[in-house]
Formats: structure tokens, sequence, C-alpha cells
């Protein structure tokens, strides 16, 4: 007889854990409530903003036929020798990403950014910044600030007519 009540409990207590109580039910149920309006927009405005950025990336790199980090340091290297420090940080940045081991690339893009933060004044380096993250407004605000304050600034005034263009 004591098989049988074994059985028949260990039945109830496996259809009991099958069927949770109401009260345990509830608290499964997750409800997410949002304190602030247009959320969603804010993370589809990021998702697109980073998709632009990647897309102007790969746009660059088809323009120089870049496919591995050897041939974005060598742009680099190029633009770096012309003086052109904003570009050649583009490259070594693009170099980074393809391959985080290249050292080389790691090494070039310290120095160029370290270059540009000395020799150019702190809202067009402030700009700058703004513009490789891809944060059109407020570069376009620094550099505003920066013609404001050296209105001979041609580097300044040629980059925020390229950054209004596009």
């Amino acid at each position: 007889m004591k098989p049988f009540y074994f059985f028949a409990s260990a039945l109830i207590l496996s259809v009991i854990c099958l069927f949770p109580a109401s009260g345990a039910a509830e608290d499964t149920n997750i409800i997410f409530k949002h304190d602030q309006t247009g959320v969603a927009d804010e993370v589809n405005k990021i998702k697109d903003f980073d998709f632009e950025l990647q897309e102007r990336e790969r746009d660059r790199m088809k323009e120089w036929q870049v496919e591995d980090s050897a041939e974005a340091l060598r742009v680099g290297d190029v633009y770096f020798e012309k003086g052109e420090i904003d570009d050649a940080i583009f490259f070594y940045g693009i170099a980074v990403k393809i391959d985080p081991a290249n050292t080389d690339a790691h090494a070039k893009y310290i120095d160029a950014r370290n270059i540009e933060k000395e020799n150019t004044p702190s809202h067009y380096h402030q700009a700058m910044e703004y513009w490789r993250k891809g944060i059109k407004d407020k570069a376009v605000d620094e550099l505003v600030l920066e013609l404001k304050q050296n209105p001979n600034n041609e580097e300044a005034r040629i980059k925020l007519n390229e950054i209004e263009s596009q």
C-alpha cells in the first residue's frame, strides 16, 4: 500500500509544479514602463546614427580601395605626409578597427592625435572630435566658436563649409 501513496503523492506534486498558483504566475510577468516618452525614437536615432557612421567609413574605404589594415595604414601615412592630420587619424582608426592587434596603427593613431591636439586651437580640436563621432551639430557649433575667436583660421572655415554641405 505504501508504494501507491508514494506514487500518488509524487503525481500530485508534479501536477502542482506544472500549474503554479495564480499569485506565483503574476511574479513572472515583467512590465516595462518608461518615464520618458520617445525612448524608442532615441534608440532608433542611435541605430541610424551608427549606420551613417559605418556607411561613411565604408564609402571612404571604397574610395581608397582599402580592404585590410595595412592598406588603411598606408592611406593614413599618405595623409599624414601631406599634413592632413584629420584624414590620417581617420584611416589610422580604420586600420585599428580592422586589426586591433596592429601595433603600428595604434602608435601612429596616438601620435597623430597628439600632434593634432598640440597644433590646433581647442574649439577646432573639439569640433574634429565631434565630427569623427558623427555629431555634426556640435562640430558646427565648435567651428563657429573657433571662427569667432580666430577669424583668419582658414582650415576651420573650410571644414565648416565641408560639414555644412553634407
